[in-house]
């Protein structure tokens, strides 16, 4: 494996997505029977309701400009050379926002069961929980600036005594699962980068096989594990930091709940496709940018 593309991989990461908290809700309904029985409206409108209390476009948004981001500014690494306006107009199409949201509609909907949606809604719609998710919001919008995540992780790992709320921040990710679950995603997103990257490119020579990918999707295994598991504890501080013991203790123990499981696990799954074919098409683009500058 090139040299030049480690760098990107252990940010490439960091970047699978948090499966919590979050937007328009129009775009299910884009994709259903366009004659639908009274009790698939009901539901098609739950899901609606429960997408836009999330803020899930809003999300969205703010990934598309972390990953598009990412890849333009490392066109070097990736690439070995500067992208250009074609690298450019490239990155652009993968990460296409309209794309990313039907896509995510799409999965997601087929990822959680029905049977949760009333639990779910009546649950976020809370003041108290739409302020949540504003905070988990603005966080990671926050969380754009290097600066603004460098002094969190900073603050988290000071060495200090937890407080009663750092250690339910601490049960919300045990709860959900949420360092494994999103090490496992780097880890298939990393795969399916680098599989993509190999299949497209046509000299011989740069190709990796299928013992090398695996070693260097698994040699990025522990410093994904501590990267991810400072982010995750980064950002949730910041995001929590204004949240009333009570309401967060709540949050934790909605969590545990198997409509708090559901939706948890929907997210992932969702998110987890989002991040597979964005590597994939990423690493086809490299694969093809590679291969013409070295022909």
């Amino acid at each position: 494996m090139p040299h030049r593309l480690r760098p990107f991989l252990r940010v490439a990461a960091v970047l699978v997505a948090l499966a919590i908290g979050g937007g328009a809700a129009e775009g299910w309904a884009e994709v259903r029977d366009q004659s639908p029985t009274a009790h698939d409206t009901a539901q098609a409108q739950a899901y609606d309701t429960l997408w836009s209390l999330l803020r899930l476009n809003d999300l969205l948004d703010i990934m598309q400009v972390e990953g598009a981001t990412m890849a333009l500014e490392s066109d070097v690494d990736l690439l070995g050379h500067p992208g250009g306006t074609a690298w450019e107009r490239r990155v652009q199409a993968i990460y296409d926002i309209d794309r990313l949201k039907a896509d995510a509609e799409s999965a997601m909907e087929a990822a959680l069961d029905p049977a949760h949606l009333e639990a779910l809604n009546s649950f976020y719609a809370s003041e108290n929980m739409q302020r949540v998710v504003e905070l988990e919001i603005s966080a990671r919008r926050a969380f754009l600036e290097p600066e603004v995540e460098d002094r969190a992780r900073t603050a988290w790992l000071s060495g200090r005594a937890l407080t009663p709320h750092e250690d339910a921040i601490l049960r919300f990710v045990e709860v959900n699962d949420l360092v494994e679950r999103n090490v496992m995603g780097a880890l298939n997103s990393n795969y399916a980068f680098l599989r993509a990257m190999t299949d497209a490119h046509p000299v011989a020579a740069e190709k990796l096989t299928e013992q090398e990918i695996l070693f260097e999707v698994w040699s990025q295994e522990t410093e994904i594990r501590r990267d991810t598991s400072e982010w995750l504890f980064a950002f949730l501080s910041t995001a929590y930091g204004p949240v009333s013991q009570k309401v967060l203790d709540d949050y934790v123990s909605f969590s545990a709940t198997p409509a708090g499981h559901a939706l948890n696990h929907a997210m992932f799954e969702a998110l987890d496709q989002i991040y597979i074919r964005l590597s994939s098409d990423l690493g086809r683009a490299v694969g093809e940018f590679g291969a013409q500058q070295d022909l």
